[in-house]
C-alpha cells in the first residue's frame, strides 16, 4: 500500500513537472528606474508576476505624487529600454494601493500567452508601469526578473 502511494505521488510530480507550472518574476518599482528620464518620487511598489500560458499578479504601491492613470505590463523591450503596452493591470484611483492582473478585454488577467510571449519574460524584456496624472509616461517602473 505504501508503494502504490509512493508511485502516485511520482506520478503526479512528475506530472506537475512536465507540464510546467508557473514561472515567477518579481520587481521593485521606482522612479529611478523609469526610462527614457528617471522620475524623482517617493513612490515606490513591488510586483510578482506568475507566468504560464497566463498571468497572475499581485502587488502593491504607495507614495504616487498623483492619482495613478494607469498600469501596465509593457515589453518586449526594444533598444531604448521602452516597450509597448502588453496589458492592463487593475489599480485603484489614488496615491496608494494593490496591483492585480485584473479582468476584461486587454487586461493582464484574460491574457493567454503564446510560447514566444512566455520567452520574453524568461528574457527579462518586460516590466511593470505605473502612470500618474503627474508622470503620464510612468511614475515608477520595475523590469520583472526570475524570482531567486
Amino acid at each position: 500500500m505504501k508503494a502504490n502511494r509512493l508511485f502516485i505521488a511520482c506520478v503526479a510530480a512528475l506530472s506537475l513537472a512536465a507540464c510546467g507550472g508557473a514561472t515567477e518574476y518579481t520587481a521593485a518599482l521606482t522612479g529611478g528606474a523609469q526610462k527614457p528620464t528617471a522620475v524623482s518620487t517617493p513612490a515606490s511598489g513591488t510586483v510578482t508576476v506568475k507566468v504560464s500560458d497566463k498571468l497572475e499578479v499581485e502587488g502593491n504601491f504607495k507614495d504616487l505624487t498623483s492619482n495613478t492613470a494607469g498600469a501596465h505590463i509593457h515589453g518586449p523591450i526594444n533598444a531604448t529600454g521602452e516597450g509597448d503596452i502588453f496589458c492592463n493591470l487593475m489599480v485603484p484611483t489614488g496615491t496608494t494601493g494593490d496591483i492585480s492582473a485584473g479582468s476584461g478585454a486587454g487586461s493582464c488577467g484574460d491574457k493567454e500567452l503564446t510560447d514566444e510571449q512566455q520567452k520574453f519574460f524568461e528574457d527579462g524584456k518586460m516590466y511593470v508601469n505605473i502612470h500618474t496624472t503627474t508622470y503620464g509616461g510612468g511614475e515608477i517602473r520595475g523590469d520583472l526578473k526570475k524570482a531567486d
